[in-house]
Parts: structure tokens; sequence; C-alpha cells
């Protein structure tokens, strides 16, 4: 891959994409097509790429899938030094296995979910002792680590106070923390309190407020299926041209949420590359089923070919989907 970009992530207005994770016929991640994505998502003025976080489906591919998927896109020629590697798994040897392999291949920094078993008896304390024992267990001068708050993903919310022992425990090794609770009000105080680390925002609707606030930028899964919208958002003189583009990004993502999202989000990228692999999903997720996938596709390709032509990814769309809506409802 030749898709050329800086030898770093900017410090400010870095707009980061979730990857979606390609799968084979066997269910391991493609690495082919994970690397066409990565460069389409290049090419449509995304900074960098987060790997098998959750919208990529990581928790739930192997650990060797993982470091093998890494090795694969960085062999294909995308720079290591734009991406940001999720690391949660289940067991502590299984993370820290992920972070040493990441962190041996120079990626940007690690993304680091508290655990998602035991939730009701996850105390402040807990949530601290496990990630200063995934740090101790790294042991790296060379770490840099993100903090992931995803309440409804996890059931363990990431707190302040947790923040900051951790920060004050390990100095310069907490590097930044990705906010996807969607409390606006919980990301601006993050920015307040926090304003040495890289807050990111995983809600795209909150995305020009929290630039304004000092927010470093997004981490998002939306950016998968429209890329030139959020680097619109991104280019934007000032957060009052920003939300101009929220009610064009809320009509897309409400599209896109009738359904699980991950499987969605694929679904579009089948559609808008033709092969039909891209629709494939994880247990204990399932493909979107038709009808319902020809109506979403339907809805969300009308969608794109309504915004501006800049604003666009795919263009033209899909006729495709739309002649398979009108026969299924003649029939």
């Amino acid at each position: 891959m030749k898709t050329q970009v800086p030898p770093a992530l900017p410090k400010i207005n870095c707009f980061m994409v979730a990857s979606a994770t390609p799968l084979t016929a066997d269910l391991h991640p493609d690495v082919e097509m994970l690397t066409r994505h990565i460069e389409m998502l290049f090419r449509a003025g995304c900074d960098g790429i987060a790997l098998f976080g959750t919208t990529g489906e990581g928790t739930e591919f192997s650990v060797e899938d993982r470091t093998e998927g890494l090795d694969g896109v960085i062999a294909a020629g995308v720079a290591p030094q734009r991406l940001i590697v999720s690391v949660g798994a289940l067991s502590i040897p299984d993370i820290v296995h992920l972070a040493q392999h990441a962190l041996d291949r120079s990626v940007d920094s690690l993304l680091l979910m508290p655990p998602c078993v035991y939730r009701g008896g996850i105390t402040e304390d807990g949530t601290f002792r496990f990630y200063a024992t995934v740090i101790d267990r790294i042991g790296r001068a060379d770490l840099g680590l993100c903090l992931y708050h995803f309440p409804d993903i996890c059931g363990v919310p990431l707190t302040p106070r947790v923040i900051r022992r951790l920060d004050e425990a390990y100095p310069g090794l907490i590097t930044g923390v990705k906010d996807s609770g969607g409390d606006l009000d919980f990301t601006e105080a993050l920015i307040r309190r926090f304003s040495h680390l890289s807050i990111y925002t995983g809600s795209e609707i909150h995305l020009p407020q929290a630039l304004a606030a000092g927010a470093r930028g997004t981490i998002c899964g939306l950016g998968n299926a429209m890329p030139s919208l959020m680097r619109a958002m991104f280019d934007a003189p000032n957060a009052f041209d920003r939300r101009k583009v929220v009610p064009s990004l809320l009509r897309g993502d409400a599209i896109l949420s009738r359904q699980p999202f991950p499987a969605s989000v694929k679904a579009v990228l089948a559609s808008a590359s033709g092969d039909a692999g891209w629709n494939r999903v994880l247990p204990p997720m399932s493909e979107i089923t038709m009808p319902e996938r020809n109506w979403l596709l339907q809805d969300f390709f009308r969608w794109e070919r309504n915004l501006p032509h800049a604003w666009q990814t795919f263009h033209a769309g899909v006729p495709e989907a739309e002649s398979q809506i009108i026969k299924i409802r003649r029939a």
C-alpha cells in the first residue's frame, strides 16, 4: 500500500476510525480486505486507525488472529505510527501478550477497556488494580495507554478518580482516554481535569463541542461508512460550521442503528465494495437478514446521494440493492 501519511498522528483535530474487521470464510481476519479498507479510509481523509476495538469485534478473536492481523496490515504498508491497537481480552496474560506485540511494532498507542466480567462486583479499587496489574506486567517505558470508557459495553465505568490514580501512579504511561459513554458533560469534565491527556470522543454527534473544549479528536465507528462526511466536519473552520454537519450525520447514523452496528457497517461495506464477504460477523452476532438488509442499504445510499458531493464516500450508491428491494416488494 502506497498511501502517504505523516510520521505521527496529529495532536489536534485527530480523526481516527475504529475499523471494522472483514472475515475469511473460516472466521479469521481477512488481512487483504482489511488493508484495502484502511487504504480507502486514508484516501477519504482519516488520520489513523484503531484496530480490533468494539466495532472491529476485537475481543472475539484469538490472540493469534490479532497479532497476525496487525503484522499483516503493517507488512502490506500501513504505517504503524498511524495505528492504535485495542488489546482488551478476558485474561491478563493475553492482554500483556497483545500489548507487548503491538509495542514491538511501534504502534502509536494501546487502547484498553475495563474488564467485562463480574461487573456487579468491580469497585473503583478493582478497576485500578486491573489496570495497574496490566501496566506492571507489560513493564515497558515505551507504553502509551489510552483508557477506554464504554460502560454500555463492559458494564464498568472508568471514573475520574480511577483515571487520576492511574495517571499519578504511572506518569507518562497513561496517554489518553477514549470516552464512548455518550455523556457530553462527562467528556468535557475529562477535558478540563486531564488537559495533559489526549481525550477522544467516541460519540460523533458531540465532536463539535468536544473539539471546541480541547479534545484531541475522535475514535469512531461511523467513520467506516461515512469517512468523507466526518472529514468535512473536522475541516469546517469553527464549531458553528461543524454543527451544521451534525443533522446529516444523525440521519445516516439512524439508518445504521436499526440493526446491530457492526453488522450494519459491514452490510454497507459489502455493497459498496461488491465483496459479499464483508457481511460476515463473528458469533454471537448475526448477519442482517433479508429483506431488512436491502431496506437498510437502499435508505443508506439514498441518504448518501443527497449529501453534498464532497461529503460522499461511495458516490454512485448501489443500484443492485434497490433493484432487489423492488423485486421483493412486488413478490
